[in-house]
């Protein structure tokens, strides 16, 4: 056996295997070590194991005023076609009858040729002065025949004559008079003049154009105000009370899209006594003056969608805010109050974007709601809080 590779016996000493034993004995303890520290005892008493959930909560904030908020289109308060009453041939157009001017109630549109119609008017007027003659000659004719058959000169049935012949002069008259009233009155039609103050939104006239009574040549909408519809659901009208309750009230009105400009402000004048079958809605008929010069950062437009928000005071004066995920099921509030959950069941009075406004029985402002979707959740269940609570989006 080569001396290099055999063991020392003669020394009589043994192999060195102490090291190998102290690393094994040092691996046993780190293990031991680890074990006690991943399931040692919290500040509870309880192991790590069981720790109680850590959840985010809200604070519940409190408003005394919500907004409904819909949409409606903007509607004319009033719309007339222009169209003349007569047949003619038009002779003049007003420089204001253009599309998008205003023009001031009675203002000139339209001229038609009147000279046929003067003509009408001249000889109406001369045959109501006939008529007039005849019936002063048929009066004078009655009066003699009355006092010669008083006076025993004359037949009664001379006298008779004398007063049928006052009766047809006098109907004569009229009828004269009856002629020349149409006929003054077509003259006056010659001039078409607008019926309120209005913009022109349609105009289709034209200097030597023959046109037919109820031909369109324009369209007028009325000035001073316009009208918008706000549908309310069965929600809004939950938390208005009534649609009554809305009659009088101040609309705030609004453009719609990301950057929604202010446009003014509208009052709920009626309300509509129908229900609209497809979304089954009531809707409030809202009054809006002064629509293309009023205090709006620019006029309305016929026909645009607006937003339109009524705010109203929620029941019994004060509602709670949450984010919409504190909202559980549809129907429920997990409330925690000393490190435990407390099952509410709240009412709903609105839900908009990024936030749920409600009331509940044992829920008061500055409460912590939780927002965690936990896999079995119960009453009376232990559960931590992280840190940071958010507080009830903004109204």
């Amino acid at each position: 056996m080569n001396d290099d590779t055999r063991t020392d016996e003669s020394s009589g000493e043994r192999p060195r295997r102490w090291p190998w034993l102290l690393a094994g004995l040092a691996i046993l303890a780190l293990g031991a070590a680890a074990f006690w520290y991943l399931t040692r005892p919290d500040a509870t008493g309880e192991a790590a194991t069981t720790q109680a959930p850590l959840v985010r909560v809200a604070q519940a904030r409190p408003v005394e005023e919500l907004t409904i908020t819909q949409t409606g289109f903007v509607r004319p308060r009033a719309e007339v076609a222009v169209s003349p009453e007569i047949s003619g041939r038009i002779a003049a157009v007003a420089d204001r009858f253009t599309l998008g001017a205003r023009v001031a109630e009675g203002a000139l549109l339209l001229r038609l040729d009147d000279a046929t119609f003067e003509a009408d008017v001249a000889q109406g007027e001369a045959a109501v002065e006939q008529a007039k003659a005849a019936l002063a000659e048929a009066e004078v004719n009655r009066e003699r025949q009355a006092q010669l058959e008083e006076e025993g000169f004359a037949a009664e049935q001379r006298l008779q004559q004398a007063l049928v012949r006052v009766a047809r002069a006098e109907a004569d008259l009229a009828r004269a008079q009856a002629e020349l009233t149409g006929a003054r009155q077509r003259l006056e039609d010659t001039a078409v003049r607008a019926p309120f103050d209005a913009l022109v939104t349609q105009e289709a006239a034209a200097v030597g154009q023959l046109v037919q009574p109820g031909t369109v040549i324009g369209r007028l909408i009325a000035a001073d105000s316009v009208r918008v519809q706000m549908g309310l659901l069965p929600g809004d009208l939950d938390l208005l009370g009534a649609a009554d309750a809305a009659l009088g009230r101040e609309i705030r009105l609004f453009g719609t899209g990301p950057q929604a400009a202010a446009l003014g402000t509208g009052t709920v004048i009626d309300i509509d006594p129908r229900i609209e079958e497809q979304t089954r809605t009531v809707a409030l008929v809202v009054e809006v003056p002064d629509p293309f010069d009023g205090p709006g950062t620019r006029p309305l437009r016929i026909g645009e969608l607006v937003e339109l928000r009524l705010p109203v005071t929620p029941p019994g004066g004060t509602a709670l805010v949450l984010p919409p995920e504190a909202l559980k099921g549809g129907d429920t509030l997990w409330r925690v109050a000393d490190g435990r959950l407390q099952r509410l069941a709240p009412t709903v009075l609105r839900r908009a974007e990024g936030r749920i406004a409600v009331t509940a029985e044992g829920l008061s402002a500055g409460d912590r709601v939780m927002l965690s979707d936990l896999p079995a959740t119960a009453e009376g269940v232990k559960v931590r809080v992280a840190q940071g609570a958010r507080e009830g989006a903004e109204e």
